[in-house]
């Protein structure tokens, strides 16, 4: 798998230099899927601690997905959790019966697939051959 950014302490991505942190600054917005792809896209946070000069949407374009798996998550206790990211990481793929853990890697070994994981438990994995982070001001 090949990506255009750094996943850093498993909140964050770094983009061209950038720290983007996913948790605190940005919302899940929804994922789509074509044939062989899928996007997952985030909007900024409309929350008084986010930087003016923050991105306004993120888009992880997942080109020739090869695995996919999700899970919903539980809303009932904490709904405003539900689009709020937890952990974002490469796993390795040998793991897929474990899709609440993390790994501190920056780039994605090999046979990684990567993880995203919500407040509340909603859950995206997938394989790929290359993640494209897109950034819009």
């Amino acid at each position: 798998m090949n990506t255009n950014f750094e996943i850093e302490e498993n909140y964050a991505v770094r983009l061209n230099g950038v720290h983007i942190d996913l948790h605190n600054n940005f919302e899940f917005k929804g994922i789509s899927e074509t044939k062989n792809d899928v996007i997952i896209e985030f909007v900024k946070s409309n929350g008084q601690w986010v930087n003016e000069n923050e991105f306004e949407r993120l888009t992880f374009v997942h080109k020739n997905i090869s695995f996919k798996s999700s899970a919903k998550g539980d809303n009932s206790e904490f709904p405003n959790d539900e689009n709020t990211l937890s952990t974002i990481s490469f796993f390795p793929k040998s793991m897929r019966e474990l899709n609440d853990g993390f790994m501190e890697h920056k780039k994605p070994n090999k046979d990684d697939d990567i993880i995203y994981l919500f407040e509340n438990g909603k859950m995206f994995r997938l394989n790929c051959e290359q993640i494209q982070l897109i950034a819009e001001k």
